[in-house]
């Protein structure tokens, strides 16, 4: 009971962002069919533009997230006007908008070696007054930073189930031309998702930031298993998002209870390794069904 009591209060609290980060990546990959690589940079620069406002400006850690959900959308949106707009434009194929994304990434990610160089930075983080869950020690800034990634990630599937803007954003990624029909504009709810999804994951950068901290691969360290939460999730509808968010917090919960057995490479291995036998069977059974 102990080891269970620790795998899943130690892995929500310190892989909760992972569910947030990976449903503002499916919301890219649902709406234009993108896995988008450089994502993995929008996570890192939301963390680094936190902890400017945090350790600089001198703002609360909680006032710092708007700062990282504010830029992490902008670099978003911009990475989709200056980069990814243009390629889908040309019809460029899926593999090749995967290589631009990773040549994006790359570029981005030593930007940020050179501006803030190669060292660990970190957050002035607030008190770490405790207390004791499931006979788990945890701060109460811990708490709060998970009940903000699950609040958010309902916040999100909310607003896309139960609003209008919302709406247009479900029609646009099931039909684009049904939705141009409907007079639907493509190009603005397209920009309101990328905003969307970068806030998502400068946010979930800005809490794997204050719990370890800030350096230059934090989101590319981190992007293949994202990915992985984004694709075992299954669907392509904005409406599959509480999907992907249950798939990222188990996903922190089974890394966790793998990290506290062994090394956490070898953890990460299996995990992925349980994520490949996951998508393996579900083809098998795609197969199945479509031979019968």
């Amino acid at each position: 009971m102990d080891y269970l009591a620790d795998s899943l209060v130690i892995g929500l609290t310190e892989q909760g962002p992972l569910a947030l980060a990976a449903m503002g990546m499916a919301l890219i990959y649902y709406l234009n069919g993108v896995l988008n690589i450089a994502y993995a940079e929008t996570i890192t620069l939301g963390a680094y533009f936190g902890m400017w406002a945090n350790t600089t400006l001198g703002q609360s850690f909680y006032t710092s997230l708007v700062v990282s959900a504010v830029v992490a959308g902008a670099i978003s949106v911009g990475s989709y006007v200056l980069v990814f707009r243009v390629a889908l434009h040309r019809h460029v194929g899926t593999l090749e908008v995967i290589i631009i994304s990773l040549g994006l990434s790359v570029f981005l990610r030593h930007g940020l070696q050179f501006v803030f160089g190669y060292l660990a930075r970190f957050y002035e983080s607030p008190g770490v007054a405790s207390m004791r869950i499931l006979g788990v020690g945890v701060t109460r800034f811990q708490l709060v930073a998970v009940a903000l990634v699950i609040g958010l990630g309902a916040a999100l599937y909310l607003f896309i189930e139960r609003t209008d803007p919302g709406q247009r954003i479900r029609a646009l990624a099931s039909d684009t031309q049904l939705a141009e029909v409907s007079g639907i504009n493509p190009r603005r709810v397209t920009v309101l998702i990328w905003f969307i999804a970068g806030v998502a994951g400068g946010l979930a950068g800005a809490f794997w930031g204050v719990a370890s901290s800030v350096q230059p691969n934090l989101g590319f360290s981190r992007i293949l298993l994202i990915l992985l939460v984004v694709v075992v999730a299954g669907g392509r509808s904005a409406s599959s998002l509480w999907r992907v968010q249950a798939v990222g917090l188990l996903a922190g919960v089974l890394l966790t209870a793998l990290t506290l057995r062994i090394d956490p490479l070898h953890a990460q291995i299996w995990l992925l390794v349980a994520f490949a036998i996951v998508l393996k069977g579900r083809a098998r059974g795609m197969l199945r069904i479509g031979r019968a």
